[in-house]
């Protein structure tokens, strides 16, 4: 887990922050540096269930309250990342909004063709 060690208000009312990861937190970005997101755990506090389906409840589904999601169908690509802490699981998933551009994404050095 990391921590945001400082704060700096600049005069275009952004915010520039300084943050400390343990190395296996950065080497998970995978040398994305644009477009991050920063959450709590701690603002993970809306009750939400699991339902199961199945065969012995083999097959789990995550319920998302009625109170955060839209009654439009979505018909964009629905992606996920897990994320293990020593004490929690985290399952972000994310969907683009209709009429939205999607983020240009910015791919890894790593990735680069060598020819």
């Amino acid at each position: 887990m990391g921590q945001i060690i400082n704060t700096r208000n600049m005069p275009d009312k952004t915010v520039t922050c300084k943050i400390l990861l343990d190395t296996e937190e950065m080497t998970a970005l995978q040398g994305h540096m644009k477009n991050l997101n920063i959450f709590s755990a701690k603002l993970c506090n809306k009750e939400s269930q699991i339902n199961t389906r199945g065969n012995n409840g083999v097959t789990k589904y995550f319920k998302i309250p009625l109170s955060i999601r839209s009654r439009k169908k979505h018909t964009g690509d629905l992606k996920y990342q897990r994320l293990d802490t020593p004490a929690k699981v985290f399952y972000i998933y994310t969907l683009q909004k209709e009429g939205e551009k999607q983020e240009k994404s910015i791919e890894s050095p790593e990735k680069e063709d060598k020819e």
